[in-house]
């Protein structure tokens, strides 16, 4: 197990002055409404790059990049700090000096104002320096003039693959069969490590299409070979499983001059731009239907009129319709393009007239995943879409080992694949 020691200078130690992280969220969030379309994912040579997760090795050489508009016709001055959390999203109370190389305050200073749009905004650009240590971090941008206005936040991870796990084909062959669920039972090999009681000092965490609303958190391994250097995650509690969901819905609003898929209409309207989504159905009595897309509940912000998507895509407000209920609890719009949260902005509303739930979001044009959850537990939440043991879902399975030394975690395991039972 690699030693981190504790070096710098002691003014390197301070936080940025002026911040108080006690109000922060430590969670993906938007904190002022004029900001939208918020991306952060690896800056390689992918098109489909948009939609991969936050995660990064530690030996890689790539970076994150963070990107967002703010709908103003004028730019502001932004700056971003890091902050090092522990397993569940805790400051790790870690020095600057011990998770990064330079001073802990970037300016952003890569913006470009809107073109030809009938929604003004001023798109950014910013691509995070690479930490040195392996982690959950907290992606801050703040105002720099006002050093307590945060504007977001987003979650990234930076691994040091120090364990080797089951293959894909193990863990799903081995998982109990279910007609809705989808357990995961896997093993996880530490021969090159030497860790103090495991049972006590690692955790595993999984996620489903890296959501963490509802992730399996801190899971301690069924049992521990010692003689192996292995630990057993097997488990056949519907609580250590997920639900599969199913495949996500999709629109394809990449032009606004002619509907895309899904799209039933759109309409410009005293220099704005309107689009009414095709009527949704409840899917829970349906059969399984693979689906086209592989977004995953992702967004990807392109056009297909030769235009530069980051600043020549306008937005619209997008209208939801979903056809059905009503239910006891309330109904949401799910997915990046809402970071899964359950608020009021994602909540739709019950029209008794047209016996239908109803929602509008701000969007770019682009490509969309979505489905409609209720305010329920893990079980209940996806009632309307329903749960199927064949949904293509991804999964992540992150181990952490607690740091005597720095006493705090650290990310020494990362595992993603998807859940095909076709390959």
């Amino acid at each position: 197990m690699k030693i981190y020691l504790v070096t710098g200078l002691i003014l390197y130690f301070l936080p940025v002055f002026g911040q108080d992280n006690s109000s922060l969220s430590y969670i993906d969030k938007i904190y002022d409404q004029k900001i939208k379309t918020v991306q952060l994912y690896p800056l390689v040579a992918d098109p489909a790059a948009q939609t991969y997760p936050p995660v990064i090795s530690l030996h890689g050489q790539t970076q994150l990049v963070l990107e967002f508009d703010e709908l103003f016709e004028d730019a502001r001055y932004y700056r971003v700090r890091l902050i090092h959390c522990n397993a569940n999203w805790q400051p790790s109370g870690l020095a600057d000096s011990q998770f990064l190389e330079e001073y802990n305050e970037f300016e952003i200073m890569d913006y470009e104002y809107s073109f030809n749009t009938l929604t003004p905004y001023v798109h950014y650009t910013f691509t995070v320096p690479r930490p040195t240590l392996p982690g959950n971090y907290l992606l801050m941008v703040y105002d720099a003039e006002d050093e307590k206005r945060v504007i977001l936040t987003r979650r990234f991870l930076v691994f040091e693959q120090q364990v080797s796990f089951t293959d894909k084909q193990q863990i799903i062959a081995q998982a109990p069969y279910s007609l809705t669920h989808q357990p995961l039972q896997f093993t996880v090999y530490y021969n090159k490590l030497d860790l103090l009681n495991p049972r006590e000092y690692v955790k595993v965490h999984i996620l489903q299409n890296h959501r963490w609303d509802n992730a399996l958190l801190n899971l301690a391994p069924s049992f521990v070979y010692e003689d192996r250097k292995a630990l057993d995650y097997k488990y056949y509690d519907d609580d250590k499983s997920f639900p599969g969901g199913n495949e996500f819905r999709y629109f394809d609003m990449r032009s606004l001059k002619y509907p895309g898929f899904h799209i039933r209409a759109v309409s410009f309207q005293k220099n704005k731009v309107y689009a009414w989504l095709e009527n949704d159905k409840p899917r829970q009595q349906l059969a399984y239907t693979i689906e086209l897309n592989n977004m995953r509940g992702n967004f990807f912000i392109d056009n297909i009129e030769q235009k530069i998507p980051d600043i020549e895509n306008d937005y619209a407000l997008v209208s939801f319709t979903l056809k059905g209920g009503p239910y006891k609890e309330d109904v949401y719009i799910s997915g990046r393009l809402t970071d899964w949260q359950k608020s009021e902005a994602t909540r739709m509303h019950w029209n008794a007239a047209t016996q239908a739930y109803e929602g509008t979001l701000v969007l770019k044009q682009g490509q969309y995943a979505y489905q409609y959850l209720l305010d329920g537990d893990r079980e209940r939440q996806n009632d309307i879409e329903g749960n199927k043991r064949e949904t293509r879902n991804r999964y992540e399975i992150l181990v952490y080992y607690y740091s005597q030394t720095l006493r705090t975690d650290l990310l020494i395991g990362y595992y993603s694949f998807i859940y095909d039972l076709q390959h």
